[in-house]
């Protein structure tokens, strides 16, 4: 196996891959040596940069979408065989509050947040075992702690990461690592989606979707015997487990949309 930080020579499929987290994770990914396979909803293409080892090959794809998605992972095993997996498609709405949610709301945050990802690991599932391969799934914070996001966006949040345990417990025996990254605030288009999106001020002090990259590359190229089963990643002066913080007397807790 090469060493940590060495993508080189591996085939990866990264679904929300046309922005925020998921599209960092591409590009620091094929930065890395990968041939990264990115689906999103746009398809947008991911330019590689100079001194890349990589290269990113899009496809616009909806991971609501079973047929498509399985046209094109079952096309994967016979030309180019997926060692890794990362689940990074993600949705949210602004009327969250319990009180707001429809069913309409609800089965949409449901149907992308955590159908979409059994959808894919379930198609992907026969490779990642030939290959003794790698599986990522973007959680968060919310799937433990309430805040924000809503009660429809943590349920799903709480299911997906209850569903990665699962896939782990099933397939350690065929050699398939799975991680669980929880992020907390994390600077992304999601957070317009929020009733009063955070400031400026606020948003510099979140985690950046490069950071969540880094934790997803150190995860998936650690020695073989070692698993990063769960890890979170929170903002140091806007978030501890539990709860969010005033971090600062110029950042008092409304501003971090809580009390939106």
């Amino acid at each position: 196996m090469s060493g940590v930080g060495d993508m080189n020579g591996r085939t990866v499929l990264v679904t929300g891959a046309s922005s925020g987290i998921g599209r960092a994770i591409a590009r620091r990914l094929a930065a890395a040596g990968a041939r990264v396979h990115g689906i999103s909803r746009r398809g947008l293409p991911i330019d590689v940069e100079p001194g890349w080892k990589g290269e990113v090959v899009s496809h616009a794809i909806d991971v609501t979408d079973t047929a498509a998605l399985t046209t094109l992972i079952e096309g994967f095993a016979a030309n180019d065989p997926l060692d890794t997996v990362v689940l990074a498609a993600g949705t949210n709405i602004p009327k969250r509050r319990f009180s707001e949610l429809t069913d309409e709301s609800f089965d949409e945050i449901l149907k992308t947040n955590l159908y979409g990802v059994f959808t894919v690991l379930r198609l992907a599932l026969p490779q990642l075992r030939e290959k003794a391969g790698d599986v990522v799934v973007i959680s968060s914070i919310s799937a433990n702690w309430p805040d924000h996001s809503g009660a429809a966006y943590g349920a799903s949040k709480s299911a997906v990461l209850n569903l990665a345990r699962g896939l782990s417990r099933d397939e350690h025996g065929h050699g398939v690592r799975v991680c669980t990254i929880l992020p907390g605030i994390v600077d992304t288009p999601i957070l317009d989606k929020r009733p009063s999106p955070p400031p400026a001020e606020v948003r510099e002090l979140a985690v950046h979707p490069d950071d969540i990259a880094e934790a997803t590359l150190t995860a998936v190229t650690l020695p073989n015997r070692t698993n990063i089963a769960e890890m979170s990643v929170v903002s140091t002066r806007l978030q501890f487990l539990g709860g969010t913080q005033d971090a600062t007397p110029a950042l008092p807790l409304e501003m971090t949309g809580e009390k939106s």
